[in-house]
């Protein structure tokens, strides 16, 4: 059987802080039936496609919702939170699981250099997260998903980072030759025409600000928004990138 993940990345703006890879895995059949429901949500406002950057900026496609003839204030913020919000419901109407991983970009590459682990770990944390989420997604298809012999395709934006989200895969794939056979290739596509990667989009952005909260606030990282979909969320510390540099 053939699950089909779509994978996305997001950091803060500088890329200074930290790095978040999250994707959803499901079976086509539900991926087809999620497009249909997350299209005709969007069309209802006007949108064609749904960017996390957009919804948070309100440009783009949710400029729209600066109409202040339509939306006088607060009208338009609040519209574009119940739209997102009922995109974030579409997720979880289906039997689609989630997986993230949040790395801390200045502590990864300092515990990288101090334990000369340059050989062993991904100098790129953009990689690095990448490979983590591919790994446990992988392993998820093989080991606990329903059906035999069951394989797993990557799927990524068609974006500036296609190049390095491809050397990633690549990556991944010689580092973990126990499951190459679950393997099924990476693809890109574009996201504006694929709601399943605006989905990933939604569920990295929402990694990154629960992170953003941990690693810079102090905060406890909790998962309030798309309860019951993740079924991992992994966040390195330096003793986690010593143990998987150690099994390299």
């Amino acid at each position: 059987m053939l699950y089909r993940t779509f994978i996305d990345d997001s950091a803060d703006e500088r890329q200074e802080i930290v790095v978040v890879a999250g994707a959803l895995v499901a079976r086509d059949r539900h991926w087809g039936e999620l497009s249909r429901k997350w299209t005709q949500r969007l069309k209802h406002d006007g949108l064609r496609y749904f960017r996390s950057t957009e919804y948070n900026s309100l440009r783009g496609e949710f400029s729209v919702f600066t109409n202040s003839a339509k939306y006088p204030k607060p009208k338009g913020s609040e519209a574009a939170r119940k739209l997102r919000d009922d995109l974030e419901a579409i997720i979880k109407r289906f039997p689609i699981v989630g997986v993230a991983c949040v790395i801390p970009i200045p502590e990864y590459r300092q515990t990288v250099t101090e334990y000369e682990l340059e050989t062993k770990l991904d100098p790129d944390p953009f990689s690095a997260a990448m490979q983590s989420v591919m790994r446990a997604c992988a392993l998820m298809a093989k080991d606990q998903l329903a059906g035999e012999n069951n394989l797993v395709g990557f799927v990524c934006d068609d974006s500036p980072n296609s190049a390095k989200l491809s050397a990633a895969y690549a990556g991944f794939k010689y580092k973990n030759l126990r499951i190459q056979d679950s393997l099924a290739g990476f693809a890109h596509l574009d996201d504006k025409k694929c709601p399943p990667l605006q989905a990933a989009d939604m569920v990295a952005s929402m990694g990154k600000q629960m992170a953003f909260e941990y690693f810079k606030k102090g905060q406890d990282i909790t998962l309030p928004r798309l309860q019951g979909v993740f079924h991992k969320l992994e966040i390195w510390d330096r003793d986690l990138m010593r143990r998987l540099a150690a099994v390299q």
